[in-house]
């Protein structure tokens, strides 16, 4: 019997090497090639040596296809792995649960002081104005325990924002498009660039255009199907076909909502299920669909926001003079469909009728192809997580769901936390303004450079591209680039303010790294591969000089651990 001591297979059972998991493609081929030869009755025992060079010269050779196949260490394994998992359920239950915890949470009559909530449209931004959020506040105040005034797409906008800032950011992009900013005629102008957040009929436009699955918005085409976490959209009038002059120009441009329920179909026996005559004669079927949205129309009910009299009412604490009753809750919108499940009508409430509109649905998924469709003229997906988008909010987290990014362009952080977690292979790089980034997997970051420019950036796994260079301007505070994992992320470079490093390993003070700058925080290690590390001496790194955030000139010195 010929075996192999150190693993203690049999080589004349080729069903038990093959059996062990031995791997897979060429290796496992010859793998079973070797013990079908080994075990071949024509040998027998009369060639020993040659039996055993045989096994040598398989072995050998296993051996180099493997070591072909190794990647530079970095301390925990960083290769890019296929994204096996979608988190579309968990993205659907956090806008379900934010949605409703919120609602409840600001019709709370029992709360003291009670929470403040109503509706205003939101306005147009003069040209020099920062970008602006909706005006939702979570903190609690002398006036209120919470607060929420602003319209449906704000509403949207800081429920996304919440719970996954990326598709946010997707929806935030689609404004800067051209046919959202033209003149189309003396009477109707449309300057989307200039909106704090996309309105209704941008959104639908989105959610029916041929990049939305690609962009992280997988259409649902009958409103039937819609479940718990979809989004839903409509445009009305002239938004819905901006370049029809006969088109009326309604006060509102449409409506979005988040769906909570699943939607039921309406008896027609239902009083005033025809809305006084304005249900079209196509119709085939009326569904009520349960939604979380921001509203001043009375809905179909249940809906939270009506009083006992059965109407809104404005709150004991007014924010502003635009304020109107009504703002955020729970309610059920009518719409009326065709035989194929594409809405024709929609009706808000049982005092409204029957109108014609543009409506589209979508579910989230966990994929998002980073490509012109939704990147600015920096190739770039800019991201902006508002100010009061809360991580937590009533014992649950929000915005770390796990989205594989792929596809040329890059991300630029503006402003707010964001985590990246996903299967991640993008090309495009990472560029921090202001944020505070936490990279939570080994391929977060992409395959692409990284620049942080402001704020922070926390790798709570190696992320950085082998390939890649780490850029980190003068003036961050110190440890604002934390180091939170084990072992080495090896990459391409470093630069620190305008000196480039080559060579090294890079940390901060608990590091024992070769090189500490202050920037640095954690146990983590930067290893520079562009020049071989043996290259580097800690007296000609040392010697290298870069201004801190005083206006102090600070010596990188050597570690001497």
């Amino acid at each position: 019997m010929v075996s192999d001591p150190a693993r203690g297979l049999d080589f004349r059972n080729q069903s038990s090497l093959c059996g062990q998991g031995f791997g897979t493609g060429l290796r496992l081929e010859l793998a079973c090639f070797s013990a079908g030869v080994l075990a071949s009755p024509e040998l027998g025992n009369r060639e020993p040596v040659l039996l055993l060079k045989m096994h040598l010269a398989i072995v050998f050779l296993l051996a180099s296809c493997a070591s072909s196949h190794h990647e530079p260490t970095t301390g925990e394994d960083r290769r890019p792995l296929r994204a096996t998992t979608d988190s579309t359920e968990q993205l659907s239950d956090g806008m379900v649960r934010f949605s409703t915890s919120m609602t409840q949470a600001l019709n709370d009559d029992a709360k003291k002081p009670p929470a403040s909530n109503s509706y205003s449209h939101q306005r147009l931004l003069g040209l020099r104005k920062r970008l602006g959020e909706p005006q939702v506040q979570l903190e609690s105040t002398d006036e209120h325990s919470m607060l929420a005034s602003t319209d449906c797409s704000g509403w949207l906008s800081f429920v996304l924002n919440t719970v996954s800032p990326l598709h946010a950011a997707v929806l935030h992009s689609q404004r800067r498009l051209d046919e959202h900013n033209r003149v189309y005629s003396e009477d109707f102008a449309l300057r989307e660039s200039q909106r704090p957040w996309p309105r209704a009929f941008v959104v639908t436009q989105h959610l029916r255009s041929k990049h939305a699955q690609e962009t992280g918005f997988d259409p649902v085409t009958s409103f039937e199907d819609l479940q718990p976490g979809d989004i839903g959209a409509y445009a009305m009038g002239r938004y819905a076909k901006p370049s029809d002059p006969d088109r009326p120009k309604p006060r509102d441009t449409g409506h979005v909502f988040v769906v909570v329920g699943t939607p039921t179909v309406v008896d027609p026996m239902t009083k005033g299920y025809d809305g006084r005559g304005t249900l079209k004669e196509e119709v085939t079927k009326v569904i009520a669909v349960p939604v979380v949205d921001s509203s001043a129309t009375i809905h179909f009910d249940p809906d939270s926001r009506k009083n006992e009299e059965g109407r809104y009412s404005l709150p004991k604490y007014r924010p502003h003079a635009r304020a109107r009753a009504g703002g955020v809750g729970t309610g059920t919108v009518w719409f009326a469909l065709s035989k194929d499940g594409h809405v024709l009508q929609r009706r808000l409430g049982p005092h409204q009728k029957y109108r014609p509109v543009l409506a589209r649905a979508a579910r989230l998924r966990g994929r998002i192809f980073l490509d012109e469709a939704v990147l600015d003229d920096g190739s770039a997906l800019l991201v902006r997580v508002f100010d009061n988008s809360p991580a937590e909010f009533d014992g649950a987290s929000y915005g770390d769901a796990p989205i594989h990014l792929t596809g040329p362009g890059g991300l630029r952080l503006a402003s707010g936390r964001l985590v990246l977690k996903g299967q991640n292979d993008f090309s495009g790089g990472v560029v921090v303004q202001s944020a505070d980034l936490i990279a939570a997997s080994p391929t977060a970051l992409g395959r692409g450079d990284v620049a942080v420019r402001g704020g922070s950036m926390t790798l709570k796994k190696p992320a950085i591209a082998d390939s890649a260079t780490l850029s980190v301007a003068e003036g961050l505070r110190d440890g604002a680039i934390r180091l939170d994992f084990r072992g080495r992320n090896v990459l391409r470079a470093l630069q620190l303010g305008d000196t480039m490093h080559r060579c090294g390993t890079w940390g901060g003070p608990e590091s024992g790294a070769m090189f500490v700058d202050p920037v640095f925080s954690g146990r983590g290690v930067l290893e520079l591969r562009a020049n071989p590390l043996v290259a580097c001496s800690p007296e000609s790194e040392g010697s290298l000089r870069r201004r801190s955030k005083r206006g102090m000139s600070s010596k990188l010195h050597p570690s001497h651990r």
